[in-house]
């Protein structure tokens, strides 16, 4: 445990700097603001048009003149963009890989002090992702389509915006093709490459009028904006080695802790704890080396086949602990009529609504082609997202798990004394 806490320490480390240290740059390039959170508030830097305008007006604009819906719209329902966040926000509580590290601290208030800090730094991540997706997609648009960047916003167009030759692509363009993340196709034999919502009805004949045939970046996986950033930035050699070594940090670091907690978990805690007292050591170590072995299976298959693009599976994983690890530790810690038994009706009741619902719309297990509905708006219940779902499964969890404990016997005073001792400073 001790040696997981120092080198997760280390790759927190690398991972803040890898993430903030490139935003930074970006932001100075657009808006000479170092700060990416105030960036993305902030007036950019004089542009070709000379005019002046904010960062995410300027983007609001150039998306609009792309096709696209403008950034700053809200996406889907009010009710589904609260049960997200709320979904990450006590998804972020129930992590176990987080819970199990107040066991490296001697008491109840180092672990709170702990946690603060905790949340400091994730703090941090979070307040910086907009600023970064924000960045990327006006980095780029810079670079397919420049001439819009450049002009007015909404400016009206007698001819074709200028777009960025194919052969003249730059560097970080041709590296990724070769990984099939980002794929072109001229439909209209131009030789040049044209980027814009072709699924748009309202932008047709707009883009009809500038002899433009359909989007021909056919393929621009998510999940690698976030690493072709800084290259698309121009930024230099060592801040694209420190995004690819904080990409191998976050990995790492989440991998060392989510397997910690899951071999412990079987091993020791339903092992050893419920189901065979009487096991040796040698035993219960063997035995947490197949879990661990089983979960690295499971996460290689999900990783091969992902039920979604990189933000999605996380929201994904932060409301199934949502869901069900969340609700049991309030509930044990703030609730003394919360007994076994209704924690654990709440956690299975929270967890399988949870799956059940994902299963539904990303297919049983994730296994393609075996969903039930579309995943689109139309299909979801009172249009929740299957990644804000987790909120509600909290939601059945806390309520089974009181009505449970109302017709169970109360808890033990040796119970009662722990949650006492838990609350104590």
């Amino acid at each position: 445990m001790k040696g997981i806490t120092y080198t997760q320490i280390a790759q927190y480390v690398i991972l803040i700097f890898a993430y903030t240290v490139p935003a930074a740059f970006i932001s100075i390039q657009l808006t000479g603001n170092p700060i990416p959170q105030l960036g993305l508030g902030s007036e950019m830097l004089a542009t070709t048009a000379g005019e002046s305008t904010y960062l995410l007006d300027k983007l609001d604009a150039v998306l609009h003149d792309l096709g696209f819906a403008a950034f700053t719209e809200q996406k889907g329902s009010t009710i589904n963009l609260f049960l997200l966040t709320l979904s990450l926000m006590i998804g972020t509580a129930g992590l176990p890989h987080v819970i199990i590290r107040f066991f490296t601290v001697p008491g109840v208030k180092e672990a709170r002090s702990s946690a603060g800090w905790a949340l400091v730094f994730i703090a941090i991540l979070y307040t910086t992702a907009p600023a970064v997706g924000a960045m990327a997609i006006f980095n780029l648009a810079k670079t397919v389509q420049p001439e819009i960047t450049q002009q007015a916003p909404r400016q009206a167009r007698d001819s074709a915006p200028e777009s960025l030759s194919y052969n003249e692509r730059p560097e970080w363009f041709k590296t990724w093709e070769t990984t099939g993340l980002l794929e072109f196709e001229d439909r209209n034999g131009d030789g040049k490459i044209q980027y814009y919502n072709d699924k748009n009805p309202e932008f047709s004949q707009t883009a009809s009028e500038y002899g433009w045939q359909g989007n021909e970046l056919v393929t621009v996986d998510r999940d690698i904006m976030v690493l072709a950033n800084p290259e698309i930035a121009q930024l230099p050699n060592w801040v694209i080695a420190l995004v690819a070594a904080g990409g191998i940090a976050a990995a790492l670091s989440t991998a060392a802790g989510l397997l910690l907690a899951i071999s412990s978990a079987i091993s020791h805690d339903l092992l050893k704890g419920t189901f065979t007292p009487n096991i040796s050591e040698k035993t219960e170590l063997n035995a947490g080396r197949f879990a661990m072995a089983g979960a690295i299976l499971v996460a290689g298959y999900l990783g091969i086949n992902p039920p979604g693009f990189a933000a999605q599976v996380v929201a994904l994983a932060f409301g199934l602990a949502a869901s069900s690890i969340f609700p049991a530790l309030m509930m044990g810690i703030f609730s003394k009529r919360i007994n076994e038994k209704a924690a654990i009706a709440g956690m299975l009741a929270g967890l399988v609504s949870t799956l059940v619902y994902i299963f539904i719309y990303k297919g049983f297990f994730f296994i393609p082609d075996t969903h039930l509905l579309a995943n689109t708006p139309d299909n979801w219940l009172l249009g929740i997202s299957p990644e804000a779902f987790g909120a509600v499964g909290a939601f059945i969890n806390f309520t089974l798990a009181f009505v449970v404990a109302r017709v169970t016997p109360a808890p033990s005073q040796k119970i009662i004394d722990i949650v006492n001792k838990i609350r104590t400073p």
